[in-house]
């Protein structure tokens, strides 16, 4: 008898421990697919450019196409301005060529200019000055791909050193 009692005891032993670590791996199991699931859209309408009666809803492009518009100037020394355009089509093109992908880019032209650090400065005040067709509220051209050959754009934009080739 105090050998079964042995055998038993052993196996609340060994038992315990594997129930123990089962349900610590279903509990990050659970946990991760919590975490990982789409919640919805990314960006939704706000109060600013929308219609009021579009706020809280799904950002989407009409009819699935986005035009986009390139900046005059070269991208870098060693990627000129046609190369960089052929660049972001190329990019583009693996995004709208997946089977599932309900949109469509389509090349508008360019900007109205070269958007370089001569056009586009931060102020005294703190405020960014930049031509209207890369304004956030620009409806003309409202994606627009710039080319910053220098940094100087970044700079502007995110502080100075943000656009240096280190970062």
């Amino acid at each position: 008898m105090p050998r079964d009692v042995t055998m038993k005891n052993c196996m609340a032993c060994t038992t315990r421990p594997f129930l123990l670590r089962l349900a610590i791996a279903a509990g990050i199991v659970l946990l991760g697919v919590l975490m990982c699931r789409a919640g919805g859209p990314k960006h939704v309408a706000g109060t600013s450019y929308f219609d009021p009666g579009v706020t809280g809803r799904a950002l989407t492009w009409p009819q699935g196409i986005i035009t986009y518009y390139t900046d005059q100037g070269n991208l870098s020394p060693l990627l000129s301005n046609s190369s960089a355009n052929s660049f972001v089509a190329g990019a583009f093109s693996v995004w709208t060529s997946v089977s599932t992908a309900a949109v469509v880019a389509n090349n508008g032209g360019s900007l109205a200019e070269d958007v370089n650090g001569t056009n586009v400065t931060v102020n005294a005040d703190g405020s960014i000055s930049m031509p209207a067709d890369i304004q956030p509220s620009t409806v003309g051209a409202p994606v627009g791909i710039v080319y910053d050959y220098d940094g100087s754009v970044t700079d502007a934009l995110l502080g100075a050193g943000a656009g240096g080739s280190s970062q």
